[in-house]
């Protein structure tokens, strides 16, 4: 049906599904029903997939994904459209894509395609993050759909990404398998290290702790990693090329790692060094003036008023205190939160400054002392 009115989600109470999905589309107006194997009581897939207009498939694990939407084929509803979410469009346990090539999906007018949000579930803004999409079907309405889809999902100011699953897959080995791989082996080192492992990664410095922070994150989303890892088709593939250079640095072969090295960076342009070289350096600036020392505060929905932060920074300028970095940030609550770096992080007036701005707009103060 198509404009749709009612999103069904199969794995509703998943992670993914519960913080960035249902949010999406219950914000935009839309009735939002699930089915999930954690729910008994609840709707069941079949249920789910003859009613809605659009059907979303969130589920685990990802060897399993085609074979629960081929069961749910014959409940289709004619005219619909069904995306799924899995980080791997054709696993190597059970590839999705001809599944959603179905004749019987086709000759119901059934639209299919898939929609990755490149984001853990703990990311609930969508701004700035991005998201693959495509559509696979040949049914004359995909424009519509994808029309429909794109202008969903812009009111969120995210990156779209438009590809073929051939080429998401190629795409997420890079921004996926790779990081994960590696993320994997520093879980399996740090076992080594012990209590030393975060003293270490502190004592690194900024780029220390964001290349190490990324890693942990990964590692606090075992289950899917593990998914993506035994699932993804080029991981033998990457696993294989890899053992190539541990076993360069194991033999102590220095000209073979400097010729990797060499190589691996006259792949990237100029412009791509420049870019990327001009984001690490803000996010480094960034985290070191504020390990030197910030004034940190928390505002409610209401309390983020228009003009605030301005506000707040006049009363540092009124007290003469010098300020390195300022962060400031929408939290999903609809608050704010401000890190404002200073130069004289101990001096008596940076409590005086941060009193005063409690005393005028509220708000708490969570952190002022050198990190």
């Amino acid at each position: 049906m198509f404009p749709p009115k009612t999103v069904g989600i199969i794995g509703n109470l998943g992670q993914m599904a519960t913080n960035v999905v249902t949010p999406l589309f219950r914000e935009a107006g839309y009735d939002v029903i699930g089915s999930d194997i954690k729910n008994l009581q609840g709707l069941t897939n079949k249920e789910v997939v003859k009613v809605a207009d659009v059907v979303y498939f969130s589920v685990l694990p990802i060897s399993e994904v085609a074979s629960i939407i081929r069961d749910l084929i014959p409940y289709a509803k004619p005219d619909t459209l069904w995306l799924h979410g899995t980080s791997i469009q054709n696993p190597v346990g059970g590839p999705i894509t001809p599944v959603l090539l179905d004749e019987r999906l086709i000759a119901q007018g059934v639209t299919t395609g898939f929609l990755h949000f490149m984001v853990g579930p703990m990311t609930r803004s969508l701004r700035g993050q991005s998201i693959m999409y495509g559509f696979l079907s040949p049914a004359t309405d995909n424009n519509r759909w994808e029309e429909w889809l794109v202008n969903l999902l812009k009111t969120k100011h995210p990156v779209l990404v438009g590809c073929t699953p051939e080429e998401h897959d190629s795409l997420t080995t890079v921004s996926q398998v790779i990081p994960m791989i590696v993320s994997q082996l520093v879980g399996q080192l740090g076992k080594i290290f012990g209590s030393k492992l975060f003293q270490g990664i502190r004592l690194g410095g900024p780029p220390c702790w964001l290349q190490f922070y990324a890693m942990l994150r990964s590692l606090n989303q075992g289950s899917v990693v593990a998914n993506i890892l035994t699932n993804h088709p080029y991981t033998k593939i990457i696993v294989r090329d890899a053992s190539v250079a541990l076993r360069a640095i194991g033999a102590g072969r220095v000209p073979e790692l400097e010729t990797m090295a060499r190589d691996a960076m006259g792949v990237f342009t100029k412009d791509q060094l420049a870019l990327t070289g001009h984001s690490t350096e803000w996010h480094i600036c960034l985290e070191g003036d504020l390990r030197s020392g910030a004034a940190c505060f928390n505002f409610s929905a209401e309390e983020n008023k228009l003009g605030l932060l301005t506000a707040v920074l006049k009363i540092f300028d009124e007290h003469g205190l010098n300020k390195t970095s300022c962060m400031a940030q929408e939290v999903p609550s609809g608050g704010c939160r401000f890190e404002i770096g200073l130069k004289e992080i101990e001096d008596p007036r940076v409590k005086d400054a941060c009193d005063q701005i409690i005393r005028e707009f509220g708000g708490k103060q969570f952190v002022r002392v050198p990190r």
